[in-house]
């Protein structure tokens, strides 16, 4: 620590002390308060593209319809819901559960071709009973 006696003072000319120079106004200009203009270039180096991305979508592939063990579990006498639930074609939150099931049984009493040949689900009603269902299905869509 120094003594009042080591430091040394300068003495400042014709008696006026000099204030610090002000950083913001460099000479003795008068600034406006407009802000600086700035050029284009640079505008355009400081604008980010926004490119809108997407979220990634899973393209969704087609799962074939398992018919054989449908026609196991339809010879075996289970339900439709049960078949459905275990071969995973069972929609919970659906208006209506079964249908994509119950499209591909139509398919599938139509005929299908497995291992080279032709195999048909059958009907566990009778045949009057579907002739009179396929009718009422023509007369309601016409």
């Amino acid at each position: 620590m120094k003594t009042p006696s080591e430091t040394t003072v300068v003495p400042a000319v014709d008696g006026k002390e000099e204030s610090e120079p002000n950083l913001a106004v460099p000479s003795g200009q008068k600034v406006s308060g407009k802000k600086t203009p700035t050029t284009v270039a640079k505008k355009l180096a400081q604008k980010k593209s926004r490119k809108a991305t997407k979220p990634a979508t899973k393209k969704l592939k087609r799962r074939p319809f398992p018919y054989e063990r449908v026609l196991r579990m339809w010879k075996g006498g289970k339900t439709l819901e049960t078949i459905a639930r275990a071969v995973g074609r069972y929609h919970k939150n659906a208006d209506d559960p079964l249908r994509s099931f119950r499209v591909s049984l139509t398919r599938f009493h139509k005929g299908v071709k497995l291992n080279g040949r032709l195999v048909t689900l059958p009907y566990r009603v009778s045949h009057q009973t579907v002739k009179l269902a396929v009718k009422a299905g023509r007369k309601a869509s016409a």
